[in-house]
């Protein structure tokens, strides 16, 4: 073997390590960004029941109604609510009225979403969880989700529903369509 021939060997073998070396360089650097430098937002539609209790949660005043009848193994549920909403850029939170009345038996998410002029949605804001009996009259907006400014939005509510024992979500959910959504500075 002459000295060209383990000269181009060598070149070979030294332009593999670089490669490799910049490849592994490129895996740390997307590694590392995906643990400190990319936003995350909650999960979306969970298939249990969030753990925590929404925390702008208010017990519904003066309702003593019975529970709605439920098959075993089913579920019954009512909700209460109104079709505006109000946000505010200032204090990144969304003015709403939702109600999930005591004689529903399952518990609720819910979720605001801004539906785009081409049909796309966000999901701007999402309850915990809303047991019978509770409301929410104001969410946290999601932090990156979208970026809005003053104006006048289409949107609708995802209502999400969970077995109060379990956690499990429940195989139907609903949507409601036509949420007027005024944003403010």
């Amino acid at each position: 073997m002459g000295q060209t021939e383990k000269d181009g060997k060598n070149n070979k073998v030294k332009i593999l390590i670089a490669v490799l070396l910049l490849v592994t360089a490129v895996a740390i650097g997307v590694t590392v960004w995906a643990l400190f430098f990319r936003s995350t937002t909650p999960v979306l539609s969970p298939d249990y029941a969030p753990v925590e209790e929404e925390v702008n949660a208010e017990t519904i005043e003066a309702e003593t109604e019975e529970k709605m009848e439920a098959d075993e193994g089913g579920g019954a549920v009512s909700m209460s609510y109104q079709k505006t909403v109000t946000i505010s850029l200032a204090d990144q939170t969304a003015s709403l009225m939702f109600q999930n009345p005591s004689k529903s038996v399952n518990d609720m998410v819910l979720q605001l979403i801004i539906v785009g002029a081409d049909g796309t949605e966000t999901v701007i804001a999402q309850s915990g969880t809303l047991h019978p009996g509770k409301q929410v009259e104001k969410l946290e907006l999601i932090d990156g989700a979208a970026t809005l400014s003053a104006g006048t939005y289409s949107g609708k509510f995802n209502v999400l529903y969970y077995d109060p024992d379990t956690g499990e979500r429940a195989i139907v959910n609903g949507s409601i369509e036509g949420i007027e959504i005024t944003v403010t500075e």
